[in-house]
């Protein structure tokens, strides 16, 4: 605690985020009452500049330290502990709310809004001598052995110790090497937090990393990748086997620092295709994650794109999105899609297109599909979105800015906002009643006052159609409404049905643009096939 106040605890910027859970908490404070092992420490000792530190409920502005102490093992535990034991009353973080129950003699934690009972004793009271003195004094119907547990617990976690080991020097490579043998051999953390933690900058600079560079692509507005979206996006960039081993993927910094360059200019261009020529307006409605590194491979190689190449592109995504993109498995598909990148990029895209599932001409959609996790789900709105679906009430946005009806809600913005929100943008027409996207209009949250299916009856034609309706239907809204709602499921579906073949295109031609067949063009035979060999090297292009 005294290392920790005086800012000599430091935290790498190669470590991941505070992930433990409540009761994890729990548990570490039982197993340091009862005396169990709780792991090592390791810790780095060097010199460290000054510094705004956070360490659970800790904040402090440290300053420069000769002998600070990186945590490179150890930091959830370390996190929970000083997290714990400088809590208050007014802490709101249930993972450091720890409590020790003198009546079912167990430690246990309570969210903010739950007052704590008189007999629960605080761990951040028990590590300080003087605020246990004055929580007794207040509670003088303590027995003897409320006493006894009080001085166990106190006792318990003032003279526990933890082993801890000390590494000297500069040589950040080695440091490296401790950390991913110490979590590859007990697989505790995933294959992007370690290539984040391997690939990260230097670890007093900024980094040129997994975290800058999700940073820098969330001002796209395109939603929040996934730190796995965005390694697998520059293992493509690299070439070879996207799932290869990433341990010595880089010969230096500037190696990496370069890799990181590209990978976020490709992903630019990505989001802009996306949205521009493939009609995804946002991340949350990607059917397929295993897109975005297969196209950053292609941005990276070819630019944006443009022609055919992007025509038979945008086919791949659709067809893919709904006929399954990864039928061998995600780990599979991605490395096979990303591998027949190369060479052309008119050949890549068809490359692309022949791997897909076949039967598309057949496909339907499934209107039972309404929950965004779900590649078919997200087709469904994709669909709705197509008619331009307009608000239909006021609504404000988390700017306070207010939207009129009739405002479409196609437009950036709303929906960005809108997708970005913890509920599900598919509105509900008729409560109670399930029948899947036939019961739903892309809308932001009504008051559930409202009654949907009264409001459509007073719109006009224009917004009624948006809204897959009929304004020829409007006198069967009925007093129920189920008759409309039926009925509409029909329009629905065609709806969704058309708009997906518009940019699908089932049927059609995916050879060369007609156009190249009076020009002189050389193909290499290579180009036509798909190698059952998927062997790269860290920068096979």
């Amino acid at each position: 605690m005294d290392w920790a106040k005086s800012g000599r605890i430091r935290i790498p910027r190669f470590q991941r985020s505070y992930r433990w859970e409540y009761t994890d908490a729990e548990k570490l404070f039982d197993s340091i009452l009862r005396g169990y092992p709780i792991g090592n420490l390791l810790m780095w000792r060097k010199p460290a500049p000054a510094a705004e530190i956070d360490l659970g409920e800790l904040r402090i502005t440290a300053p420069a330290v000769s002998d600070a102490l990186s945590v490179v093992d150890g930091q959830q535990r370390l996190t929970t502990l000083i997290g714990a034991l400088t809590a208050s009353e007014e802490t709101v973080d249930r993972r450091f709310r720890i409590f020790y129950d003198l009546r079912d003699k167990k430690f246990l934690s309570t969210p903010h809004s739950q007052k704590p009972r008189d007999h629960w004793l605080p761990v951040w009271v028990a590590g300080d001598n003087r605020r246990l003195i004055a929580w007794q004094r207040v509670r003088s119907w303590l027995t003897p052995e409320d006493y006894d547990l009080c001085d166990e617990v106190t006792t318990a976690i003032r003279t526990y110790e933890i082993p801890m080991y000390e590494i000297e020097g500069d040589d950040e490579q080695a440091l490296r090497e401790i950390f991913d043998r110490m979590n590859t051999f007990g697989k505790r953390l995933n294959r992007a937090e370690i290539f984040q933690a391997l690939h990260a900058g230097p670890l007093d600079v900024q980094p040129s990393g997994l975290d800058a560079l999700r940073e820098r692509v969330s001002g796209l507005d395109f939603g929040d990748f996934t730190t796995q979206i965005l390694m697998q996006s520059v293992m493509a960039v690299r070439g070879g086997k996207v799932d290869r081993d990433f341990r010595h993927e880089f010969d230096n910094d500037a190696d990496r620092q370069h890799a990181f360059a590209v990978t976020e200019k490709a992903l630019r261009v990505v989001v802009d295709f996306l949205r521009e020529d493939a009609g995804i307006p946002h991340l949350r409605l990607l059917p397929y994650a295993l897109f975005v590194p297969v196209l950053t491979r292609y941005a990276a190689l070819f630019g944006r794109p443009e022609g055919r190449g992007a025509e038979l592109l945008r086919r791949w995504i659709w067809r893919g999105s709904a006929m399954g993109a990864a039928p061998q498995g995600n780990t599979v598909a991605l490395r096979r899609n990303a591998t027949a990148i190369k060479g052309d990029p008119v050949l890549s895209a068809q490359r692309l297109l022949k791997m897909l599932p076949p039967g598309g001409e057949q496909w339907t959609p499934d209107l039972s599909q309404t929950a965004l996790n779900r590649a078919q789900a997200k087709l469904n709105m994709l669909g709705l979105l197509s008619l331009h679906p307009v608000l239909l009430t006021d609504y404000w946005d988390e700017d306070g800015n207010r939207h009129a009806p009739g405002t479409r809600i196609d437009q950036p913005r709303l929906l960005t906002g809108l997708l970005a929100g913890k509920t599900s943008p598919l509105a509900p027409i008729l409560s109670g009643w399930e029948k899947g996207m036939a019961n739903r209009i892309v809308h932001p949250p009504m008051d559930k006052q409202v009654d949907v299916l009264s409001l459509l009856a007073t719109q006009g034609s224009e917004a009624l159609h948006s809204h897959c309706f009929d304004e020829n239907e409007r006198v069967s809204y009925g007093s129920d409404g189920t008759g409309s709602l039926l009925m509409r499921a029909d329009v629905v579906r065609k709806v969704i049905a058309d708009h997906v073949q518009s940019m699908a295109l089932w049927g059609f031609s995916d050879g060369p643009d007609p156009e190249s067949w009076f020009g002189e063009t050389t193909f290499d035979l290579d180009d036509f096939f798909v190698p059952d060999d998927l062997s790269g090297g860290n920068n096979a292009a």
